[in-house]
Formats: structure tokens, sequence, C-alpha cells
């Protein structure tokens, strides 16, 4: 979202926009010839903070006098505004600053962990311009990675979050270009959240806070781990969600050994999927227990869910509350993208997903997961039929191929230009996955 500017036209010195508090408070010009006010306390605040600021503009955004300017000499030809501040309209404190530096200043812990990942190879590029948060005193700072590959004609672009320590905490697929981080400016949690916090995870900094309707969502970072908390409209502790980050799976010690050992002797493992995340949900109704996601042979993914006591699950336990209080909320267009296309859904869970905002919605008597990228724009929807429902013109090309159906399930994809079904196969005692479109046109096969 392109940022509106608006002009100053107080205060004007030495051929840059410098502001002293002229009056109670400082009236600058809107391009439209509106006019509007910043008050003295926030002129005053900006001017304490950051002596010798050019070129500085103002706008106003929820609650916030927000000022995009030029600071200690770190202009450079490419950079259009090195810095930006968000000032509270009503007290005036500052909340979040915003400022660019190069890659090669990154701290080492962060280039590290950054070199250590996939994006830190081939074909990822980094831009060269890093964006850095910082909130709550400079006690809370995130490093944005813009990094890029090109395979195949198809551009792709993900933002990546990062803590001083070196913990991704996000992927953003597709973002805005001119995003302005106005969902990160520091929230401070109900009492009850804060005190939860502090009885279970005293050395929590939090790293993003929504409060919606249907609850309280609380991400955090303790012992270097990323989790998140969901409190209910009563603001009663629902579920904490501990993410782990590894290469092999056997180096996570947080995970009990009799998980890992039910990991390994479900079919999946023992196919030769690639454990790629794990999981712990500790919930209020459920007990404790572990989702783990892996890469199959036809680099799909599969989710497992193993209890603390290493019993294999079938499919994700209750996390508690009811379907609208154990979410997390979803913005308003998604929402409303989901019941016009979806009629009677109902959302089941939402989480980032490999740079994705993945929803998992029931409709139709079907557990449906859609993605949506950056900019909040539908990808793709997926769900899983049984093989009686496949249209009898797809099972009669697949048969006219010398196939047989070697699954008891398929899985249907629809995209915005795009439907077509994923059905594991035989022929000749291989196996295979085949893509086969809605008209019977196979478009793809993989082989295992």
């Amino acid at each position: 979202m392109t940022k509106s500017r608006l002009w100053l036209g107080a205060c004007f010195m030495a051929g840059m926009l410098f502001f002293t508090s002229c009056s109670d408070n400082d009236k600058v010009s809107f391009p439209d010839g509106t006019s509007g006010d910043i008050p003295a306390q926030v002129m005053e605040a900006f001017n304490t903070q950051f002596p010798g600021a050019s070129n500085v503009v103002w706008t106003t955004k929820a609650g916030y006098a927000v000022a995009d300017f030029y600071w200690e000499g770190t202009r450079s030809a490419d950079v259009s505004r090195n810095h930006t501040a968000w000032f509270a309209l009503a007290s005036g404190l500052l909340g979040m600053t915003e400022r660019d530096i190069r890659f090669s200043e990154l701290p080492e812990q962060v280039k590290s962990a950054f070199y250590a990942s996939e994006y830190g190879q081939a074909p990822w590029v980094a831009d060269d311009e890093v964006d850095v948060l910082t909130r709550n005193d400079a006690s809370e700072v995130l490093y944005v990675i813009d990094v890029e590959k090109k395979e195949e004609g198809i551009e792709t672009d993900v933002d990546l979050y990062y803590t001083s320590e070196g913990i991704l905490v996000k992927e953003v697929i597709d973002a805005d270009d001119n995003k302005d981080y106005q969902e990160y400016l520091p929230q401070t949690p109900s009492n009850t959240v804060e005190s939860w916090l502090k009885e279970n995870y005293p050395d929590a900094r939090i790293i993003d806070l929504d409060n919606e309707d249907g609850g309280t969502e609380v991400e955090f970072i303790s012992g270097n781990l990323k989790h998140e908390a969901f409190f209910n409209r009563a603001q009663a502790w629902v579920y904490t969600k501990t993410e782990y980050k590894f290469r092999n799976i056997d180096e996570v010690k947080d995970i009990p050994s009799q998980v890992i050992v039910a990991l390994k002797s479900t079919s999946a493992y023992l196919e030769g999927a690639h454990v790629e995340e794990a999981e712990k949900y500790e919930t209020e109704v459920s007990g404790t227990f572990y989702c783990f996601e892996l890469e199959g042979r036809f680099d799909d993914d599969i989710k497992v869910y193993i209890s603390h006591d290493g019993t294999v699950l079938q499919g994700r336990p209750d996390l508690g509350g009811n379907n609208s209080e154990n979410t997390g909320a979803v913005v308003s267009d998604i929402e409303q993208f989901i019941q016009e296309n979806y009629p009677g859904a109902v959302i089941i869970e939402r989480d980032y997903d490999d740079g994705y905002l993945e929803v998992d919605i029931r409709h139709e008597g079907k557990e449906k997961e859609l993605l949506f990228n950056g900019r909040n724009e539908w990808v793709r929807t997926s769900w899983e039929i049984s093989i009686r429902e496949l249209p009898s013109a797809v099972t009669a090309a697949l048969s006219a191929e010398g196939y047989r159906i070697d699954d008891d399930e398929a899985e249907v994809v629809e995209t915005v230009d795009s439907f077509w079904y994923e059905v594991e196969v035989q022929r000749s005692g291989e196996e295979f996955k085949v893509f086969i479109d809605a008209s019977s046109s196979i478009f793809q096969v993989l082989k295992d």
C-alpha cells in the first residue's frame, strides 16, 4: 500500500523540512490542500530523539503520527528515505522505528542463520537493503530480509523476519512492496495474558500480538524458540504452540524419545519421507501432543500427530474452545473471500506455512486448505476426496493409460486459473502420482 504523504508547511529551515514546536499543535499540509495537526508533544519527542533529521514527511495513521526522514548521514542514492518513526498521537511516545541498512551490516548471528537456511543458497538472491524494525525502546528488534528467485520463468519474493539472535520468526511470500509494518506496532497484552507470560515464560519477548473478537494470539520468543499462545474471549489460556527448527529431527532435544520412536515407526517415515517441521502443542483440553510435517515421495506434505506418550493419533486433537475461538482471526478481505466462495464454511485453523497464510476450513463436510500470499491474495485450495468420488471420466482416462489406483484417497486442487486431481497409481510394478485436469487430460506424471 503506497503511503500517502503529508507535506509540511511550518517551521521550514535552511531548505529542509525540520520541525520545532511552533505552537500547541504543528499544522501540516496535505497534497489536496487540506491540513491537519501534529501535536506539540509529538514534535518535541521527534526533535529530541532525531536531532538534525531532514526531508521529513508526516502522515497520520491508526492513532499514530508517522515521520519518514533522513537521519545520521545514512542517505544513499537508492534509498528514498532511510527512517520511519511512529509516534502515538495521544501521548507522543515513540512506538516503533523502521530504518534501512545494508545486508553486510546485519549482525553475524542473523547472517549465519540466513546462510544456513535454504534461502541463503542459489537460486535465492538476497536484496542488498534490509529493513530493521525497533520497538519498545530498542528492546525488540526484527530484521526483514527480502529474497527472490526465478525458476522456469516464475518469480517468487519472500520476506524473512529474523530476531537479533538469528531466529526466523516469519516468512511471507509476495508481500506488498510498500509495506509499512503497521501490524508490528507494539501492543500491550491484558493483565491476565501478561501475568500468564511472566509465570510460564519469564524471559518472553513479544513479537506479535493480535487482539480479536475471538480471543488473543501472542507470538513470542523464549529460550531461543518461537512460541504462539492463544487465549479465548475471557482471556483464559487455550493452547501454546512451540516451533522447532532443525536439519535433522534427532537434533531436537526437547521432544521425548518415545515420540521420536513413534514417528520413525509411521508408514510415511518408513517410506522415506523427510521430516521438515515439528511443533509441540500444549493444550488445556487435549494435553500435550506433537505435529510433524513430512515431505512425501511425491513432494507432498504429510502431517503426523503423536501424543506425549508416543501414541500415533488420527488427525489433530481438539485445541480447545469452539471453532470461532481457537483459530486466531483472519483479516476481513480473506474472511469475505471464504464466505463468498465457500458459503457456510467454518474456519478451523490459520497458520503461516512456507511463507503462505494457511487457512483450514470445514466446507460441505470436508476439510479444505486455502493458501494466501502476503498481499492476502488467494493462491490455491486443496482437499482430499475418496477414490469413489473421482469423476468416472477421470478413472476411465487413468485406466486407459494402464494405471491402477493405489490409494483410497485423491487430492483436489484449484487455483485462480486451473483445477485438477492428484492420484497415486501403479503401473508395471512402479508407483506414480498422476496429475489430471477436469477434462480428464493427464498433464504431469511423477515417478516414485
